[in-house]
C-alpha cells in the first residue's frame, strides 16, 4: 500500500473562491450602511441615562440644599440660645452690683427718704440695661417694691392687671425666693400674661441681719420676639423657649416641643434652658436654580446624546469592517433581504455554519477512512513507515500486550452489502471495554465480504471470553460466517503473522473446521531483536543461543505454515537491516537457504551459517577501523608533540577518543608508554635543532618546554650530558 499523507489530511480546509462584487451590490451595501441598528438602542439608553441622572440631580441637590439648610436653622437656634444667655447674663451681673451697692442695702435707705430717693435714680439706670427689657423692679419683702422708673409703689396695685391666679403665683414666688436659707446664683424665671419675669435673689443687710431680695426683669413677648428675628435674621417656623419644662415663650399658639419630629434644640449651658425650633415646610431647592437646573440638565441630555450617537457609530463601524471583508468569500443567497449589516453577518455566518458542517462531516468520512487504512496497514504489514506513531493521533487505542486477530468471511453468503459490513463494523468496536482493556477494532473488505478484526487484551485468560463475544456479534444477524483465529503475539508489528494465521484457519472453517479461539503458540517478535542486538557487537555465541531459544520454541508448541514462513521471513528482514546499518553485504546463497528453508531445520542451519558469517565480517571491519585510529592517533602525536599542553587527556579530547585508546595505539606503534615516547620525539627533535645556529632556550621552546632547566634536566637524562656539551660535541 502506498504511504499515508496525514499531514494532507490534517490541514485539510475548504476554500471558497473570491467572487466580484457588482454595482448593484454595492448600492445595495451604501444603503444597508445607513441603516444603524445601534442608533434607537444607544438613544435609547442614552435618554433613560439622562432622566436617571436628573432625578439623581435633583435628589441630590434636594438633599445638600436640605441638609445645608437643617445646619443654617441649628446654628440659628444656637445663637439664639447664645443670646438668650447673654442677657440673662446682664440680668445677673445687675444682680451683682446691687447686692455690693450700699446704696441697696435696706440699713441705708431706711434710714431716711433721701436714700430712698438716690436708690431710685440709680435703678433707673439699669431698666435697660439688657435688651430685651424696659422694666425692672426690687422687693426687700412686704407690699412695697422698688420700680425703675423712680418710684416705689404696692405690689397688688403693680400686679392688679394680673389674674387672681397669677398674681398668687407671683407672691408665692417671691416669697418662696426670699425665704430661701442663702442666696445663690440660683435664679427663677415665670411666664405670667405673656410676659417672662426673670426673678434674681441676691444677699442684703438689715439692721437685725442677712436677708434676702429679689431684683425682678420683665421680659416683654413683643420684644423677645423682635430680639430673636434680629439675632437670627428672620427665622420661619415655631419657637419656644422653655426652663425645666415649663414653657416660656411661643412664637405661635401651637408651641413645638421635644417630642416632635424635625425639632431643633439648642440647650444653655448650664441646662436650665431649651429653645426648640420647628422650621416650617419649605421648598429647599431655591426657586432663582430651576433655571439654571434645567439648562444643565438639557446640556448634559444633548452631550450624552451625542456620546451614544457616537457610540453607535464606533460599534457599527467593525461590524462593517466585518462585513465588507468577508463579503467577497462567503456568498449569501440572492433571495435574502438584509435590513442592515447585522443581517448580512447573520446570513453570512449561517451560510459559513452549513459550509463548516459539511467540512466537518467531510473531515469525519477521511478519518474513518484514514482510520481503516492504517488498521489495514497495521493488519496486513504492507506499510514502509512506523504506523503506531498515528494511532495516538487518530485516538486508536492497542495498549496490549497481547495482540490476536480474528477473520470472519461471508462469501458464501449472497445479500451482503457494505452498509452490513460497515453495521457489523461499528457493533464489533462497541464491544471494546476500558475496564478491562480491551479493546476491539474491524477492518473491512468489503469486495471480499469479509472483515479482520484486531482484539488486544491485557491478559490471556480473556482471549476466550472475547472471542466468544465476537463470533456471538458476527451469528446474531441472519446471515451464517465462518471464522478463524490467529495466534497470540506481543507486538503491534506481529500482528500480520496473527492476521495470516486466521486466514489460514478461515480456510479449513470452509471446510466446516472451525477454529473458535488462538493457537497456544506465543509469537514473541522480542527474540528477534536480542539476536540482531548480539550481532551488532559481533557476539556470536550470543546470537546462536538466542537462535536455539526460537527454534525451541518453534518445535515445542505446534505452528502453522504461513505463520512458520512469516517468522522466517520476520528474522530475514532484521538481519538485512542491521546488516545494512553496520554496511555488511550478506551472501546471496545465505539470503536464498532461508527464503527457501521448508522445515526449522533447514532454517535453523542456513540461520546459523548467516550468523557466522555476519560476525566474522563485522570482526574484520572493525579490526581495519580500529587498526586505521590507531595509526591516526600515532599520527596526531608526532604531529603535535611541540605544543607545550599536549597531554594524553587534551590528545583524547582533540581525537574524541578515550584516554586508554591514546595509550594503546602509541604501545602499539612504538612498545613505549605515552609519556616515554613524548619525551623521546622531543629529544631527537631537540637533538636536530642544537645543530642550527640557535640558543638553547629557543630549542627548549620550539621542542615543547616551557622551562630551560627541566629541558636541561630531561635532555642529560637521555643523552647523558646537557644541551650545550651536545652542542660541543661531548656526547
Amino acid at each position: 500500500m502506498r504511504p499515508l499523507q496525514l499531514n494532507a489530511m490534517a490541514s485539510m480546509c475548504c476554500l471558497i473562491r473570491p467572487r466580484q462584487e457588482g454595482e448593484g451590490e454595492k448600492r445595495k451595501r451604501m444603503r444597508t450602511r445607513k441603516k444603524n441598528p445601534f442608533k434607537l438602542s444607544y438613544l435609547s439608553i442614552a435618554v433613560i441615562c439622562c432622566l436617571a441622572l436628573s432625578v439623581i440631580f435633583y435628589c441630590t441637590d434636594y438633599m445638600i440644599s436640605k441638609r445645608a439648610q437643617i445646619q443654617n436653622d441649628l446654628k440659628k437656634t444656637e445663637l439664639l440660645m447664645g443670646d438668650w444667655e447673654t442677657q440673662i447674663g446682664l440680668m445677673k451681673e445687675v444682680s451683682l452690683r446691687i447686692s455690693i451697692s450700699n446704696e441697696y442695702q435696706p440699713s441705708q435707705f431706711r434710714k431716711n427718704k433721701y436714700n430712698e430717693h438716690v436708690l431710685l435714680q440709680d435703678l433707673e439706670q439699669y431698666q435697660f440695661y439688657s435688651t430685651l427689657t424696659k422694666e425692672c423692679f426690687l422687693y426687700y419683702g412686704g407690699n412695697t417694691i422698688f420700680h425703675a422708673s423712680g418710684y416705689t409703689m404696692d405690689l397688688n396695685t403693680y400686679l392688679k392687671t394680673l389674674s387672681v391666679k397669677e398674681r398668687g403665683r407671683m407672691w408665692e414666688k417671691l416669697e418662696d425666693i426670699r425665704d430661701a436659707a442663702a442666696a445663690g446664683d440660683t435664679f427663677h424665671t415665670l411666664s405670667i400674661s405673656g410676659n417672662i419675669y426673670v426673678l434674681i435673689p441676691f444677699s442684703v443687710s438689715e439692721s437685725t441681719g442677712r436677708s434676702r431680695a429679689v431684683l425682678c426683669f420683665v421680659v416683654n413677648r413683643n420684644e423677645l420676639e423682635e430680639r430673636f428675628q434680629m439675632v437670627s435674621g428672620g427665622i420661619l417656623g415655631t419657637l419656644s423657649l422653655y426652663s425645666e419644662n415649663e414653657l416660656l415663650y411661643s412664637s405661635r399658639e401651637a408651641a413645638c416641643g421635644r417630642e416632635q419630629k424635625h425639632v431643633l434644640m439648642a440647650d444653655s449651658s448650664n441646662g436650665l434652658y431649651t429653645l426648640c425650633y420647628l422650621p416650617d415646610h419649605r421648598n429647599y431647592i431655591q426657586n432663582g436654580l430651576y433655571i439654571t437646573q434645567f439648562v444643565s440638565v438639557l446640556g448634559g441630555m444633548i452631550l450624552l446624546l451625542l456620546i451614544a450617537n457616537r457610540f453607535a457609530e464606533s460599534s457599527y463601524r467593525p461590524i462593517m469592517e466585518m462585513s465588507d471583508k468577508y463579503r467577497s468569500e462567503i456568498a449569501v443567497a440572492e433571495d435574502v433581504r438584509c435590513e442592515n449589516t447585522l443581517e448580512e453577518i447573520d446570513h453570512m455566518m449561517a451560510s459559513m455554519l452549513k459550509s463548516n458542517m459539511m467540512i466537518q462531516a467531510q473531515i469525519k468520512q477521511k478519518q474513518e477512512m484514514l482510520k481503516n487504512q492504517i488498521l489495514l496497514t497495521l493488519i496486513e504489514g504492507s506499510g514502509t513507515f512506523d504506523v503506531t506513531s498515528y494511532l495516538d493521533r487518530l485516538q486508536i487505542r492497542l495498549p496490549g500486550p497481547y495482540y490476536y486477530v480474528i477473520s470472519i468471511s461471508y462469501e458464501k453468503e449472497e445479500d451482503i452489502s457494505e452498509e452490513f459490513l460497515s453495521g457489523l463494523q461499528k457493533e464489533l468496536e462497541e464491544l471494546s471495554c476500558d475496564e478491562e482493556q480491551e479493546y476491539v477494532y474491524a477492518v473491512c473488505y468489503f469486495k471480499r465480504k469479509r472483515l479482520g478484526v484486531i482484539c488486544s487484551i491485557a491478559a490471556r485468560n480473556q482471549v476466550e471470553e472475547l472471542t466468544e463475544d465476537i463470533c456471538g456479534v458476527a451469528e446474531s444477524f441472519d446471515c451464517v460466517p465462518l471464522s478463524g483465529s490467529g495466534s497470540i503475539c506481543q507486538s503491534l508489528s506481529s500482528l500480520p503473522a496473527s492476521w495470516m494465521e486466521s486466514m489460514d484457519n478461515l480456510k479449513y472453517s470452509k471446510n466446516q473446521y472451525r477454529i473458535g479461539e488462538p493457537q497456544e503458540f506465543v509469537y514473541d517478535s522480542e527474540e528477534l531483536y536480542r539476536i540482531c542486538a548480539a550481532m551488532a557487537v559481533a557476539n556470536e555465541t550470543g546470537a546462536l543461543n538466542g537462535l536455539n531459544r526460537l527454534v525451541i520454541q518453534l518445535n515445542k508448541k505446534p505452528v502453522s505454515l504461513i505463520l512458520q514462513q512469516y517468522i522466517f521471513a520476520d528474522f530475514l528482514s532484521e538481519v538485512t537491516r542491521q546488516a545494512r546499518k553496520c554496511r555488511i553485504k550478506l551472501s546471496r546463497k545465505s539470503i536464498s537457504l532461508i527464503v527457501s528453508a521448508k522445515n526449522v531445520d533447514n532454517f535453523k542451519k542456513a540461520a546459523e551459517d548467516l550468523i557466522r558469517d555476519f560476525c566474522e565480517m563485522l570482526r574484520n571491519m572493525k579490526s581495519q577501523v580500529e587498526d586505521a585510529q590507531s595509526y591516526r592517533i600515532y599520527e596526531y602525536v608526532n604531529e603535535h608533540f611541540a605544543e607545550y599542553d599536549l597531554s594524553i587527556e587534551k590528545v583524547a579530547d582533540d581525537l574524541d577518543i578515550s584516554t586508554a585508546e591514546v595509550r594503546q595505539a602509541v604501545f602499539k606503534y612504538t612498545g613505549k608508554m605515552y609519556k616515554d615516547y613524548l619525551m623521546f620525539l622531543r629529544i631527537e627533535e631537540a637533538k636536530v635543532l642544537l645543530q642550527e645556529n640557535i640558543t638553547v632556550d629557543e630549542v627548549c621552546r620550539k621542542v615543547g618546554y616551557s622551562s630551560i632547566s627541566y629541558f636541561t634536566k630531561r635532555f642529560k637524562a637521555v643523552t647523558g650530558v646537557t644541551p650545550a656539551k651536545y652542542r660541543r660535541g661531548d656526547a
